[in-house]
């Protein structure tokens, strides 16, 4: 039996201001959700239980989200309760194109947590599944791979990654994103994550 419950967390909502490319031809919380929506299937067929913090094409909050998570938690205590969202990163608040940010990174709440184990995998696994992707990591202290942020996702009471998966601001890393090779790469790179996650538990919980 999988050890790890898994709570998808897809990336804002079609009413968000923003959060897609400049010209519009790329949006975010579709191309997170039709993202999730395949790990799902996968991770289903493999007999993991999944939930989703959201369940709409709308943002519902953040805060909202946070609570779902932690309502899936509580109802689940044999089980791990893991949550993984998943965005496209950006680098001009202004809306306008840029052409030196790219890649994918991992971030975690501040503090060493189960999260930062769990992020471990993921960012090791990036190079495996998207070797011509950047990895982007957090290189100021030895040791500590995934950024780390205060996000509100990321603060209940299950471990958490958040996903930066390229730069919807980026005109080379948005075509990345359209390719689909691209996108089953970054389905199955979370998949298998998951797969060394559930296994690093597996062996803690012995």
């Amino acid at each position: 039996m999988k050890k790890l419950l898994i709570i998808l967390d897809p990336a804002h909502g079609e009413n968000t201001p923003g959060k897609r490319s400049p010209d519009g031809t790329h949006r975010e919380y579709l191309w997170s959700r039709e993202r999730l929506q395949q790990v799902e299937i996968m991770l289903l067929a493999m007999s993991y239980k999944v939930v989703w913090t959201n369940e709409t094409n709308l943002e519902i909050g953040l805060t909202n989200r946070k609570e779902v998570a932690n309502r899936y938690a509580k109802a689940n205590p044999d089980l791990v309760p893991f949550l993984i969202s998943l965005h496209n990163d950006a680098k001009n608040a202004d809306g306008t194109w840029q052409n030196t940010a790219s890649g994918t990174s991992v971030w975690t709440s501040k503090g060493r947590t189960t999260s930062d184990i769990l992020a471990n995998f993921f960012i090791d696994n990036i190079s495996d599944w998207m070797p011509n992707i950047r990895k982007r990591i957090y290189d100021v202290k030895p040791g500590d791979k995934d950024f780390e942020e205060n996000f509100t996702v990321l603060m209940g009471n299950y471990s958490a990654i958040l996903i930066e998966c390229m730069f919807q601001d980026n005109r080379d890393d948005v075509e990345i994103l359209r390719d689909t090779r691209f996108q089953k790469q970054v389905e199955d790179w979370i998949v298998d994550s998951v797969e060394k996650c559930n296994q690093y538990i597996t062996e803690k919980l012995i």
